[in-house]
């Protein structure tokens, strides 16, 4: 047969109450957690960070604007969308393979013939030809600045 189950009111039953007493309560309960955040409360306060953050709020709608035209600049795009070039590539690099040319350039250098030979590898030629057109690309970049 089933045991009757003891009803419970919960004290306080306003929700104000409870969290009153659970303030009251945490300094006590965590303080040396309270020490630590007024231990940083105190560097920001040394080092001027709370000033500037307290500038910044102020001119929120400048500091917003901006921000905004920087990030929507055209250099700001070209370097975001080169960066995430760059991380495609790097992350089909695998590491090992890096790691152990790396490694075996630390040793004796190739002979000329070697060099030649990992010269005409079809992955050797399609970086050359890679570099080759990052040398056009950079050199049209470069003609430009100077025009």
């Amino acid at each position: 047969m089933a045991v009757a189950v003891d009803f419970r009111v919960y004290q306080p039953a306003d929700s104000r109450e409870d969290l009153l007493r659970k303030v009251n309560e945490a300094p006590a309960k965590h303080a040396e957690a309270v020490l630590a955040a007024y231990e940083v409360l105190e560097k920001l306060h040394e080092k001027d960070v709370l000033n500037l953050m307290t500038g910044l709020l102020g001119a929120k709608d400048t500091v917003v604007d901006h921000v905004a035209d920087l990030v929507s600049s055209r250099e700001m795009v070209n370097l975001l969308r080169l960066s995430l070039l760059a991380g495609n590539l790097l992350k089909d690099i695998n590491p090992d393979d890096l790691h152990g040319v790396l490694k075996e350039a630390e040793g004796e250098p190739p002979s000329l013939f070697q060099i030649v030979r990992r010269m005409t590898s079809k992955n050797a030629r399609r970086a050359m030809g890679a570099a080759g057109g990052l040398l056009n690309v950079f050199g049209a970049a470069l003609g430009k600045k100077n025009s």
